[in-house]
């Protein structure tokens, strides 16, 4: 998925009775519907889903608290796969660990060069979490022994 530079904003506002006003980029969306703090979910599906890419959400209650995230559309249902023989799992293997250790699937998304002091921090949007990428790796939980996927068993 790609995600824009600017992620349109949809705002929720929320009164004191829990009634709900929502606007995408400024712009009143489902005026037409009374809407209650409990169709937040569904109502921003339906945005996302409608707009199709990622989008700031921003909460403003009564009380003038405010919260805000990222929300990615909903996955897509995938393609139904013409009926064939089933394809059987595989494994994904890696060496270097200790015997009876536990041996962690990790997600590589981005690298980072450390400091002069060995320190290193990576920002990302939670909407980069859901993005596919290169770079699975096995991590050893105990001796901290990181092993590229080395071959499909």
């Amino acid at each position: 998925m790609k995600i824009p530079i600017v992620l349109p904003t949809v705002r929720f506002d929320i009164d004191t009775e829990g009634r709900l006003e929502v606007s995408v980029d400024g712009q009143p969306r489902a005026g037409d519907r009374t809407l209650s703090r409990d169709d937040v979910r569904s109502v921003l599906c339906e945005v996302t889903a409608n707009l199709g890419t990622a989008v700031r959400v921003e909460v403003h209650e009564a009380d003038g608290t405010t919260y805000w995230d990222i929300e990615t559309p909903p996955a897509s249902p995938a393609p139904e796969a013409a009926p064939g023989p089933e394809t059987p799992a595989r494994a994904l293997a890696g060496s270097g660990f200790r015997p009876g250790e536990q041996v962690a699937l990790a997600f590589v998304v981005a690298r980072q060069e450390a400091d002069g002091n060995g320190n290193a921090a990576i920002n990302l949007p939670p909407a980069l979490l859901t993005a596919t990428r290169h770079g699975l790796v096995l991590l050893g939980l105990t001796s901290l022994t990181v092993a590229p996927v080395e071959a499909q068993a």
